[in-house]
């Protein structure tokens, strides 16, 4: 192979290296905006499923049945996280970081209390708690 072939080459493979890196790089520094992950979490039932990752921490508390959440317990969840609440008879809570979502429900002076948590994981946001106390 010629010297002018070898310089080709190697400038190939280096500009090639160098391109890799920096779509790397910019990938990596996405993130999965919380709103479209929010609307589309909620109405994709395979989604939903793909975005948590079992087990999770938290339980389902009905009386005195407690159980650990599994893909085969699961339900469904419809009411996407919103700043106002969508059901007036309930207490709200949303706090919101660049990194965690956590949105609690509860009825005063009861034993009633729903608290979810998403994390954004790697560019993309997962559910990674979610505790259902209805005693």
């Amino acid at each position: 192979m010629s010297k002018k072939l070898q310089v080709i080459f190697g400038l190939v493979i280096v500009v090639s290296i160098l391109l890799g890196l920096f779509i790397k790089s910019i990938s990596s520094n996405h993130s999965e905006n919380f709103e479209d992950f929010n609307r589309k979490f909620h109405s994709d039932s395979i989604f939903q499923l793909s975005r948590i990752n079992f087990p999770i921490e938290g339980k389902l508390i009905e009386g005195f049945e407690k159980q650990n959440w599994t893909s085969k317990n699961w339900e469904l969840m419809k009411i996407p996280v919103s700043e106002k609440s969508l059901l007036p008879k309930y207490k709200h809570s949303v706090r919101k970081t660049d990194e965690v979502v956590v949105e609690k429900f509860w009825i005063d002076n009861s034993d009633f209390l729903v608290e979810r948590k998403f994390k954004e994981i790697d560019g993309k946001w997962f559910l990674i708690y979610y505790n259902d106390v209805n005693l």
